[in-house]
């Protein structure tokens, strides 16, 4: 451990406190402590770690990570992908190929990823490790908070309060934080329901072992499977439009439950689906794009701000351009937090909506039927890989304030 990271001088003299230890609460941390700042990252389990198990991280969220300083140690883990590919579930046909080699590469500046997430949040929590500036707290659950004159006085679970010179929400979609900033209720159920499942290698079908995500895209339903840890496991999500707008999410769902909800679809992504007896089931939520998320020197990151539906799978990323972009601000703001949340929040509103955005748009891409499936799929006859390119550069180019140190 570098002796100078441990005994750096910090420019605050009361912590900055980020309420969640999720993969943008310790990227924040890492990137405001490389830069000088002192921080307290609250997290309400009693340990650090990731729920779930696949990760699909894009050439944007390794520029970040590369810029924390822990992008080798990510992609040491990670599975470098060679294409993505979406086929018609209906009639087997492929409708989308983008090479993710040499010339994605070339293009972005990195490699498109796929990982376990708790590979990356450990790669983020060695890192913040590194830094005497960061101290990572367990059993502490942010409840509330009240702004004052010299900072914020952070409340936890545990009756205990914490002086700090500002507070980061960054715990998630049901963000306590957010209430009491944006005050817009719970995150809206966005009527789709999604089957989570991970499955040993040795039980995949062969011949579906690919080693890039396949995602089958069916009326009303996709489905995506795609190789973590160096193939010893598949991770595979299956999602189900179905207007429910709430499900009991504690209990597993056997397989006899799911399969009749993909019947529509052909045998190909069925075969893998008929191999775990039992899946975890989630309600997909996403809240709408607001025009503000702080509160002079409180603000909100990653899924308290912004939570989107997974259909680009984004928002790992988004989290991450979030942590680097608050931090970037608090250095050049020299530690007026106030100004550098309002600073931060200007820069990153209009991004991380149009990701939002795009995120449900897709939901009509995926999930064609009849008519609007062929349309679907004509719109991608005859792009080249330097049209796919073309268009997904706005998302995948790393943003200016992304700067390896």
């Amino acid at each position: 451990m570098p002796e100078s990271r441990l005994n750096m001088v910090t420019r605050n003299a009361k912590p900055i406190a980020i309420a969640g230890g999720g993969i943008g609460g310790l990227a924040g941390a890492l990137g405001l402590a490389q830069r000088g700042f002192k921080t307290i990252v609250l997290e309400q389990a009693r340990e650090f770690g990731e729920v779930g198990v696949g990760l699909q991280v894009a050439p944007n969220a390794l520029h970040v990570l590369d810029a924390l300083g822990v992008g080798a140690r990510a992609k040491k883990d990670a599975f470098l992908i060679e294409r993505m590919v979406m086929m018609d579930a209906v009639s087997g046909e492929e409708v989308v190929n983008i090479p993710c080699g040499e010339a994605f590469r070339a293009r972005f500046g990195n490699p498109y990823a796929v990982a376990h997430r708790a590979d990356i949040h450990g790669a983020l929590l060695e890192g913040c490790r590194s830094y005497g500036l960061i101290e990572l707290r367990t059993s502490s659950r942010v409840t509330g908070f009240d702004v004052g004159d010299s900072g914020v006085s952070v409340a936890l679970g545990t009756g205990e309060r914490i002086d700090a010179a500002a507070l980061v929400g960054a715990d998630g979609v049901h963000s306590r934080i957010r209430r009491k900033i944006v005050n817009d209720g719970e995150p809206l159920a966005s009527g789709a329901v999604i089957y989570r499942a991970v499955i040993p290698a040795a039980d995949m079908p062969g011949d579906l072992q690919k080693p890039y995500p396949t995602l089958w895209a069916g009326p009303g339903t996709h489905i995506i499977y795609y190789p973590v840890r160096d193939w010893t496991m598949f991770n595979f999500g299956g999602t189900v439009v179905t207007g429910q707008t709430a499900i009991n999410e504690d209990d597993e769902a056997t397989a006899e439950e799911v399969l009749p909800l993909f019947s529509k679809n052909c045998d190909i992504p069925l075969r893998v689906m008929r191999v775990p007896r039992r899946f975890r089931r989630y309600l997909i939520r996403y809240r709408e794009p607001v025009e503000n998320w702080s509160m002079g020197p409180v603000t909100l990151l990653g899924d308290a701000a912004h939570p989107m539906v997974q259909y680009i799978a984004q928002g790992a990323a988004m989290a991450l351009e979030d942590a680097i972009c608050l931090a970037v601000a608090a250095d050049e703001c020299d530690g007026d937090l106030a100004a550098a949340f309002e600073r931060y929040q200007s820069i990153r509103i209009v991004r991380s909506a149009r990701v939002q955005i795009s995120s449900l748009l897709m939901d009509k891409i995926y999930h064609a039927s009849r008519v609007a499936r062929q349309v679907r799929n004509s719109i991608f006859e005859g792009r080249t890989p330097a049209d796919h390119y073309d268009r997904l550069s706005w998302l995948y180019t790393a943003p200016p304030y992304v700067k390896s140190r």
